[in-house]
């Protein structure tokens, strides 16, 4: 009968261990578990306030949003800046073309449709201005594909479809200028409003000796690019011979008209370029400006 109880406190006793046992593990299981939740809501609360703080308070993030749209209209303002000093030195260039004289202002002609001199004299006569003593240039251009080009002076020279020898066409430079004489308080109609053409040769010697050549039908020619009015009863004067004369200490050449009135004139400033116009007035004032030009400093 003892044996027996014995037995059952001793199943009794290894219960108890068992249980403590087991209530130990699932104690010191749970304390683990508490203490990887009370790590893992540390971690994410200290994530929390790192992100917090990047994104800054609400008044930091304002003027963070207020700088950027700062930025993106300085930007602009600095773009339309530089675009509108691009378009001015773009102007400024333009307007400062490099040709034979100094010149007050510059006129692009656009003769895309001109077919002959004729039609050309009259976009040149619309384009007209008075102003005293000024030369403005003038540019013929040509559109092809929707792009101004412009004319060399062999291309301005076929236009005007004359009768130029060809040893002097073949001496010229693609360099060329045409432009108007201004002076509206001069004393002859003529001298009033000139129009003048200077060319550039390679070989003064051919280009003088053509030149005499052209005089044949030069008046002929280039009347119309002038303004010259030739009647038909005083188109005799077409074949009348070429005279001398001085200017601005320059041998010219000249043709008179019936009442003794220099109706063309033509002269050769340098070794290097020759000019023709209608004035004499017009032809002193190009003289004087091609001499300034090319003078050199002391």
């Amino acid at each position: 009968m003892d044996e027996n109880k014995t037995q059952q406190n001793e199943k009794d006793i290894k219960v108890l261990r068992t249980y403590t046992s087991d209530m130990a593990d699932v104690i010191r299981d749970n304390e683990v578990s508490v203490i990887k939740i009370a790590m893992a809501e540390k971690g994410r609360r200290e994530q929390e306030a790192v992100y917090e703080e990047a994104k800054g308070t609400n008044a930091s993030r304002t003027l963070l949003v207020f700088g950027g749209i700062i930025l993106i209209i300085a930007a602009i303002v600095v773009s339309i800046f530089l675009f509108q000093k691009k378009k001015e030195l773009s102007k400024s260039i333009i307007n400062n073309i490099e040709t034979f004289i100094s010149y007050d202002s510059k006129s692009d002609i656009d003769i895309t449709s001109v077919t002959d001199i004729g039609s050309f004299s009259k976009i040149i006569k619309q384009s007209q201005q008075a102003n005293p003593k000024m030369i403005e240039v003038l540019f013929p251009i040509k559109k092809v594909n929707d792009i101004s080009v412009t004319l060399t002076s062999k291309d301005f020279i076929s236009l005007l479809k004359t009768d130029i020898p060809g040893a002097l066409e073949r001496s010229l430079s693609d360099k060329y200028l045409l432009g108007r004489y201004s002076n509206p308080n001069a004393v002859k109609e003529n001298d009033k409003s000139a129009i003048f053409l200077i060319l550039e040769t390679n070989d003064y010697s051919q280009a003088y000796a053509s030149m005499l050549l052209w005089e044949k039908t030069l008046l002929e020619d280039l009347f119309f690019l002038f303004n010259i009015n030739i009647s038909r009863s005083s188109s005799y004067i077409f074949g009348k011979t070429w005279s001398d004369i001085i200017v601005n200490n320059k041998d010219a050449r000249v043709i008179y008209g019936e009442n003794g009135e220099g109706m063309l004139y033509y002269v050769f400033a340098n070794k290097n370029s020759f000019v023709i116009t209608s004035s004499q007035e017009a032809l002193k004032e190009i003289i004087e400006r091609i001499i300034i030009k090319n003078a050199k400093p002391l």
